[in-house]
């Protein structure tokens, strides 16, 4: 992988991003990315949080019960400050609430992901003639 120029490092991650689009995934894990990329995770994470500045994507926290380990909330980090425990709504289980617990989760912003349809129907029109 580090025979790799940036650029082509870009253009893996944005087909990737195009693909997620085109298939109305709402949400996915840096580990996906890295996954269908055959990149190394931590450039997966850097390249992401740099889209992210970018507004391109939003990168919020999700929280899984201790109990069942289903997701039981998802917020921006902003939304976070005022919680203490939260209340797994599928087992009832009361849980601490530790920011550290949280995995990243990346959602495409809409303008981001509308762009890709834009980008479709330009191809579509210039080879349609």
């Amino acid at each position: 992988m580090s025979n790799l120029k940036p650029w082509e490092i870009s253009q893996k991650i944005d087909n990737a991003l195009e693909a997620i689009a085109i298939s109305k995934i709402g949400k996915f894990y840096h580990s996906y990315i890295a996954k269908i990329t055959n990149l190394p995770l931590g450039l997966v994470i850097d390249q992401l949080s740099e889209l992210e500045k970018q507004e391109a994507l939003v990168i919020k926290l999700e929280f899984q019960c201790e109990e069942c380990s289903r997701s039981i909330l998802t917020a921006s980090k902003s939304e976070l400050e005022n919680i203490d425990s939260i209340t797994c709504k599928y087992c009832g289980t009361e849980n601490c609430f530790d920011p550290l617990n949280a995995i990243p989760i990346i959602e495409l912003s809409e303008d981001f992901r509308q762009s890709f349809s834009k980008k479709k129907l330009i191809i579509k029109r210039k080879m349609s003639g």
